[in-house]
């Protein structure tokens, strides 16, 4: 799986900061389902491909959408400006493929297409703690920051933000290429591959694409 996502820092940085507010944690996560039909791995396959979500030009089996906002306030003293509480609050929306008739399968089938989903929410799932953490991180270090202004202090929040995306960056990559091992292995990829043709299960994700998405998404051939 390689990781489509665009830095959170640099949508937040493109967001005001909501002052006088206090956060309160929360992590909403909406699961869409898309359908897939077929007798066969084959089939399935082929219909995750016409069906499935479509992230940076290409296609995947899933895909995870982050929306950020910057929750925060400040307090102003007589010569400098304080982040009083600073949060960044993260809706989720993950879509994952879904069988629309498993009636028509043999059970090994459909117990194999279930493994495989069970991989591929996990695997979404994990690029959601990702950046939750990351998210953590942030907000603990933005708390506290003083300047002479308070647009200076949010600036300087924002900038931690940024900072704190950078090794985010490397986490979201060093999980992708290990997960990526384990998707070519997969019994249902394995399965459905074989009779496809001689494909990796998965494509590499350029830079370019990585710097314009707000998600993750577990690639498909391209």
């Amino acid at each position: 799986m390689n990781t489509l996502f665009r830095s959170f820092a640099i949508i937040l940085a493109a967001l005001p900061i909501c002052a006088g507010v206090q956060a309160i944690a929360q992590t909403p996560t909406n699961y869409v389902h898309y359908l897939v039909a077929g007798n066969s791995a084959q089939r399935l396959f082929e219909s995750m491909i016409s069906n499935g979500p479509r992230v940076g030009g290409g296609k995947a089996y899933a895909s995870t959408r982050m929306d950020p906002k910057v929750l925060a306030s400040t307090e102003s003293t007589a010569d400098q400006c304080r982040v009083a509480s600073f949060k960044l609050s993260m809706n989720f929306t993950i879509r994952l493929p879904q069988l629309e008739n498993d009636q028509k399968m043999s059970p090994e089938l459909r117990q194999s297409f279930e493994r495989f989903y069970i991989f591929a929410k996990r695997h979404e799932e994990t690029h959601r703690a990702i950046w939750l953490q990351c998210a953590a991180e942030a907000e603990a270090m933005a708390i506290g920051i003083t300047a002479p202004t308070c647009a200076e202090a949010e600036a300087k929040s924002l900038k931690i933000v940024e900072d704190v995306s950078k090794s985010c960056d490397k986490r979201h990559a060093e999980f992708d290429a290990a997960e990526q091992k384990k998707l070519s292995k997969h019994p249902f990829l394995r399965q459905a591959l074989f009779r496809v043709g001689d494909q990796k299960a998965e494509a590499p994700v350029s830079t370019k694409q990585r710097s314009n998405l707000a998600q993750g998404a577990l690639a498909a051939p391209q």
